[in-house]
């Protein structure tokens, strides 16, 4: 079984990047977004930037990997930001075990609610089904919300 580590290093972000593009699911905006999150915890730390990241190498490369954060305007909320696994490695139960580790670290820092915001549009059927077999409830809608077309879906997990 592959293992799940904590933490970044500054060589992984072509990795991080590759994840990304490799799937075809991400807009320009979004991968760039991800990468300034990727600097900004690199520069600060975890601590200081707020961002954990999970990931799972193999072959000396990053090939997927989970980030979250608690959320400022709450108590007991945090947010799942970006979880993704290259292509070549899909299918293998890592977003699962990212999720699960994910939602374990933050149970340990005390959370109790994880939000998930994710695309609606048709490419992410796969990505709402594997939210909703994880236990992940539809708590809202936001219509058009990314692009025409493209809407929001806010799930949320009790943990």
């Amino acid at each position: 079984m592959p293992e799940v580590v904590e933490g970044l290093i500054p060589e992984e972000r072509k990795d991080v990047e590759n994840v990304l593009r490799s799937s075809g699911f991400f807009y320009e905006f979004e991968i760039e977004t991800a990468l300034e999150i990727f600097d900004e915890t690199i520069s600060k730390g975890e601590a200081g930037s707020g961002y954990h990241w999970l990931k799972v190498r193999e072959d000396d490369h990053l090939v997927a990997f989970a980030n979250y954060g608690k959320n400022s305007f709450s108590v007991h909320s945090w947010d799942l930001y970006w979880i993704a696994v290259h292509k070549d490695f899909q299918n293998k139960k890592l977003g699962s075990l990212l999720l699960r580790s994910a939602e374990n670290d933050v149970r340990k820092k005390g959370g109790r609610i994880i939000w998930i915001e994710t695309s609606g549009r048709p490419l992410y059927t796969p990505t709402v089904e594997f939210y909703k077999r994880n236990g992940y409830e539809l708590n809202a809608v936001l219509k058009d919300f990314y692009a025409p077309g493209d809407s929001k879906l806010v799930f949320s997990k009790v943990l």
